[in-house]
Parts: C-alpha cells; structure tokens; sequence
C-alpha cells in the first residue's frame, strides 16, 4: 500500500511495510540513516519496520532522500533537509498489526509549509484498546456514532497539534459532519478522515 494525498495546505502519505521485509543490514542501515540519533540495536523487527514506513512516507512527500528526523524532549518530531532544519511542518503516526507469522507495519506521516502546528494518526480498526478506554476518553454522543478508530484517531491527531495540555473528553471533541463522513469538526477546526480496509487515518487541522 502506498497512498499519497493532498489536502489544501497538507501533503499525507500512508505507507505499510511486512515485517519479513526488514530482517536485512541494508534496511537497518537505511533506518539509521535517517533516525541517526536512534539506537536500533535493542529495537524489535515490529519496531524496524515501523520506522522504515515513515522513511518511505516522509521520503514520498519529499521525493528525495536527503534528510533526516530528530525529536524534541516531549516526543515531537523534527525534520531536517540537507542537514538543516526544514521550514516544513511535520507530523508522524505508525502502528502494527500483528499476526501469528509475523505482520505489517503502517505509518502516516504529514508535511505542511503552511500551516505550523499539525497532526496525524493511524489507527487500526480492529484495535480492541480503543473500546476498552472509550468511555474515559470519549463523551457518549461520540461512543454512540459507532465510529470509535474515527473518533479515537481525531482526537490523537487533534492532540498532537493543538495539545499538550488538553483533556481527550472533555476539550478534544469529534462531531462528525453530516453531509461529508470523511470530515470532522473539533476544537474550532475541520480534520480529514482517510479509510483503507484495516486502518482510519485522521489529520488537520483545516
């Protein structure tokens, strides 16, 4: 799966990696190459490919390879062109799915020149973590659209760019807009919602 969009202002690649692909040193070599100041010995091949789906993401958004991401103390991702710091924005989400032979790694990643603070999430539909917190996380009218990865993935992207002092139910709301389902209204912003058939992307703001 290799998916690029773009929305107005905000450029979104979504990209899926099995983990068999990653076992090699050429892999790990590409991964530290753009994460050079993460240590990979002691990461998982889960972990690994993880990482190489945002390098293929960031380097589809780019078309090029020259660059590479730090990370500020709180977690946030920084991304350099050339060795210097980019004028672009950036946000970045990944997860996997697990399986008994091994997996796919997904990522999401985001790039706006425009528009400072942004934020992505990927989401697996199947995630039975979501259902569990829901109600800690979610406001009733939200539980009761049925469309919890959504709801889920809204508010984690809404957090990453409008956080990091905001509470998930009571200041990160998702209204689902009626006449469009691929668009949500929280926080005074619109934000974007993209399906395939395991994961929901989310991101904005708009």
């Amino acid at each position: 799966m290799s998916t690029m969009k773009h929305h107005k202002t905000i450029g979104l690649a979504v990209r899926q990696v099995n983990l068999d692909e990653v076992g090699s040193e050429a892999i790990v070599k590409i991964v530290s190459h753009h994460y050079p100041r993460r240590d990979l010995h002691h990461l998982s091949s889960g972990k690994i490919a993880e990482l190489y789906a945002v390098i293929q993401c960031v380097s589809d958004l780019l078309r090029e390879d020259n660059w590479h991401l730090h990370h500020t103390q709180s977690g946030a991702p920084l991304l350099f062109e050339n060795g210097h710091r980019s004028v672009l924005s950036i946000s970045i989400s990944h997860t996997i799915d697990k399986i008994e032979e091994g997996g796919i790694a997904y990522a999401a990643v985001i790039l706006s020149r425009e528009v400072k603070k942004i934020g992505v999430d990927i989401v697996l539909k199947a995630d039975l973590r979501i259902k569990r917190v829901a109600h800690r996380v979610m406001r009733d009218q939200e539980i009761e659209t049925g469309r919890l990865a959504e709801v889920w993935a809204c508010k984690e992207a809404m957090y990453k760019a409008l956080g990091p002092l905001l509470d998930f139910k009571k200041d990160l709301t998702v209204d689902f807009d009626s006449e469009n389902e691929d668009l949500a209204q929280g926080s005074g912003y619109n934000w974007k919602i993209y399906r395939e058939e395991k994961i929901v992307v989310a991101l904005g703001p708009f």
